[in-house]
């Protein structure tokens, strides 16, 4: 079996701000499909208050980078090069190096199985909707 690590590449311990947009991108996304399932009544209530929730977490996110940058905090490492340059670095983790491209993935792959599973659940109830 093939390692992955490669010792001459330079080591990220940071994500790119690509990779936040990706997070904020599925979270407005997974939200977005929670609202279609309501309906009336009282599951329309809870899934308004997880919409709601949902909508708190990225904005505290967004407010937190915003708030961040404005102060001018020096990060450990500068964010110079592009996304494909970081994809193409090792990232350092408290589990240990990886290559960040695969670091992105760990990080956005089950946010976005459950946004886009969320996305096909409510495409499913409409068309029984629908179909009934």
């Amino acid at each position: 079996m093939q390692s992955t690590y490669r010792s001459n590449a330079p080591i990220s311990q940071h994500f790119p701000r690509q990779v936040y947009a990706g997070i904020v991108g599925l979270g407005i996304w997974l939200a977005i499909s929670i609202w279609g399932f309501c309906g009336r009544g009282f599951v329309a209530l809870i899934l308004g208050f997880i919409g709601l929730a949902i909508a708190l977490v990225v904005a505290a996110v967004m407010l937190a980078a915003f708030f961040a940058r404005r102060r001018g905090q020096p990060r450990e490492e500068p964010q110079a090069g592009s996304f494909a340059e970081w994809l193409g670095q090792e990232f350092e983790s408290r589990t240990g190096r990886m290559s960040a491209s695969a670091a992105a993935i760990q990080l956005l792959l089950p946010l976005a199985a459950v946004a886009f599973g969320m996305s096909l659940f409510a495409v499913v109830h409409h068309l029984d909707v629908i179909g009934a």
